[in-house]
């Protein structure tokens, strides 16, 4: 097995093709707490004549893999918020101070610019309803899904958020 750090592989299942990218934890900010951009040498690695799927541990990379015509993107690292209240149609979590995305399906335009901010976002994140990702869209829509994974970070509590392995399955258009 080969790990994709910072890397991309042709993947070609039954006649049918796409590119995996797989990326290395990627931070927001550098150790002196500069800001840095996500996903800085991904473009290369995006393909136009395939689909692309990205492997990132952090979710917080997709808006740029969108922006960079990346169609599906699969992450972890919020352990699906571990705690999770539901009030009315609300649900909360601390994890939502930390990222727009923190378990589930979520979509937004492909090659829409990325915001800067997440609290200024124009083209903010959307819970996708449709099991079906590339269904013709106008526009074409970027997808992300976050597992909730079967663990915790620090204190070992999960509370509304019960652990997840995920099958997801690739079906040819």
């Amino acid at each position: 097995m080969k790990l994709l750090r910072q890397e991309n592989a042709q993947i070609t299942f039954k006649g049918a093709s796409f590119n995996l990218i797989g990326v290395d934890y990627q931070r927001e900010r550098t150790p002196r707490g500069q800001r840095q951009q996500t996903l800085a040498r991904l473009q290369p690695l995006v393909r136009r004549d395939m689909i692309n799927i990205l492997l990132s541990h952090n979710p917080n990379t997709f808006n740029r893999a969108a922006e960079l015509g990346v169609e599906l993107s699969l992450a972890g690292h919020t352990h699906g918020g571990q705690i999770q209240v539901e009030i009315l149609d609300h649900r909360l979590s601390p994890a939502r101070f930390i990222t727009d995305y923190i378990a589930g399906l979520y979509q937004r335009p492909l090659f829409a610019p990325a915001p800067n901010e997440r609290a200024a976002s124009n083209a903010s994140p959307t819970r996708a309803s449709s099991p079906s990702l590339f269904a013709l869209s106008s526009p074409p829509m970027a997808h992300i899904y976050v597992n909730r994974g079967l663990g915790t970070v620090g204190a070992p509590v999960r509370l509304g958020v019960p652990p997840e392995i995920s099958l997801i399955v690739l079906r040819r258009a």
